[in-house]
């Protein structure tokens, strides 16, 4: 029996996320954000065939908060959670960027 097929699924926070950071290299080079949209975009549909492809984020397994995983896609980190015929994207982050004060940042100022 064929599985399910898997689909692709960003949350708001993280396409204002993917929007902002595409936004900022624009400012710099329009053809290096169009390049890093493909590249963020392609990277994360390679999730429909393998949903479990990311690691388990250190930080949150230290913490034991489960269900979440990470796929970097250098300099950035796209967390998403796994669901039933679902992946949904939940963030992406600047790998460079401390990952406790991005997610103090999230919760200080929700989206609405």
């Amino acid at each position: 029996m064929p599985s399910k097929k898997i689909i692709v699924e960003w949350s708001e926070s993280a396409s204002l996320d993917l929007k902002s950071i595409i936004l900022h290299i624009a400012t710099s080079s329009p053809k290096n954000a169009k390049d890093s949209l493909a590249r963020i975009k392609k990277e994360c549909q390679v999730l429909e065939k393998f949903p479990d492809l990311g690691k388990i984020p250190a930080e949150l397994e230290y913490l034991q908060i489960n269900g979440f995983r990470e796929l970097v896609v250098s300099p950035w980190r796209i967390f998403y959670r796994k669901e039933e015929n679902r992946v949904k994207v939940l963030a992406v982050v600047d790998s460079r960027r401390d990952l406790d004060d991005a997610l103090w940042t999230r919760m200080m100022f929700p989206i609405v």
